[in-house]
């Protein structure tokens, strides 16, 4: 019997310790995220513009989107296409766009920028779409800017 307590005991301290080994790994949250796309969405408001907003996590997944109504309708998927890309490849769509042959899901248009924290750390991507490249990355780091974050470069063609 005290061996298998003994036993049991390794077991569970090894399970506590590989516990304590997992790093948590930040990502945006959903609040953020939703600041993104409002500030976004006023910003092109304010601007006479229409565009379709969608912010993605490090992961690729979908935490926030917004289309708006005077937007066209195929620039929904063109937002997703560069805020996706930016949060997986964490390099702005007008960057990847100079890299030659894309790879899977990169975006070569610009609009797309990476979310990063103050420390570096990619943590998310948005992407904008419907109005000229120069405004969709402004009004991304618009968004970005109002939910606390560092601003993405913007790299020039």
């Amino acid at each position: 019997m005290f061996h298998r307590l003994l036993a049991a005991s390794a077991i569970l301290a090894t399970a506590c310790a590989t516990a304590e080994a997992q790093r948590a790994e930040p990502t945006i949250d959903l609040e953020s995220a939703s600041a993104i796309v409002t500030a976004c969405v006023d910003h092109a408001r304010a601007n006479d513009q229409g565009v379709a907003v969608a912010v993605f996590d490090q992961h690729g997944n979908l935490k926030a989107y917004a289309i708006m109504d005077s937007a066209d309708t195929a620039v929904g998927d063109i937002a997703q296409w560069k805020g996706k890309s930016a949060a997986t490849y964490g390099f702005s769509s007008a960057e990847t766009g100079k890299w030659g042959s894309p790879g899977p899901g990169m975006a070569t248009w610009r609009g797309g920028l990476p979310i990063r924290l103050e420390s570096g750390e990619l943590i998310g991507g948005v992407g904008v779409s419907g109005a000229p490249s120069e405004f969709d990355e402004a009004c991304g780091n618009t968004g970005i800017a109002a939910a606390g974050l560092p601003k993405a470069e913007i790299v020039a063609d």
